[in-house]
């Protein structure tokens, strides 16, 4: 019976990393990495969904915070101020008044975080613009990281015991 070491601990650590990059860098595709990686590792498949899906859930939350944060600059400030004049082209404006209908939306108690979990699970819409939506609404933190981490670690073990099931049962 083999106990939990170093090359364990490195390769949820190193499934953490992945997850965080993918969640800002979306070139990275944690849905391959979770099929591949209990291949080419110790750890076993829902391990590495899990520990994934903590890296994109934290990740997704650098995006959140850094909306939330980037509002406040000042280059920012002065570019709402503009678009509020009215100094803005007609696209500008019909995008500006889209994009004001999605915070209110996202931002809503009733739908914001339902909206927030079926992106986390089934990734429609997009969990990475639901996350910047999110970041500059009034959606607290705490709940949007609780929703996401379920959301995305729910996604990668049906993916890790789905199709890297599937696959493992092919090698």
């Amino acid at each position: 019976m083999g106990g939990f070491g170093w090359p364990e601990l490195l390769a949820l650590l190193t499934s953490i990393g992945f997850g965080i990059a993918s969640a800002v860098f979306p070139v990275a595709n944690a849905e391959t990495y979770v099929i591949a990686a209990p291949v080419l590792t110790v750890v076993g498949a829902v391990s590495i969904a899990i520990a994934v899906g903590i890296g994109q859930s934290l990740g997704k939350l650098l995006l959140f915070l850094g909306v939330r944060r980037g509002r406040e600059l000042p280059i920012i400030r002065r570019r709402r101020a503009a678009a509020m004049t009215g100094s803005v082209g007609p696209i500008r404006g019909q995008l500006g008044a889209w994009v004001a209908w999605l915070l209110r939306l996202v931002g809503q108690p009733r739908w914001g975080l339902p909206i927030v979990g079926v992106a986390a699970v089934v990734g429609i819409p997009p969990l990475y613009p639901v996350a910047i939506f999110a970041g500059a609404s009034k959606m607290r933190a705490i709940w949007f990281f609780l929703v996401v981490v379920i959301g995305r670690i729910a996604r990668f073990v049906i993916v890790a015991l789905g199709i890297g099931g599937l696959a493992q049962s092919l090698i």
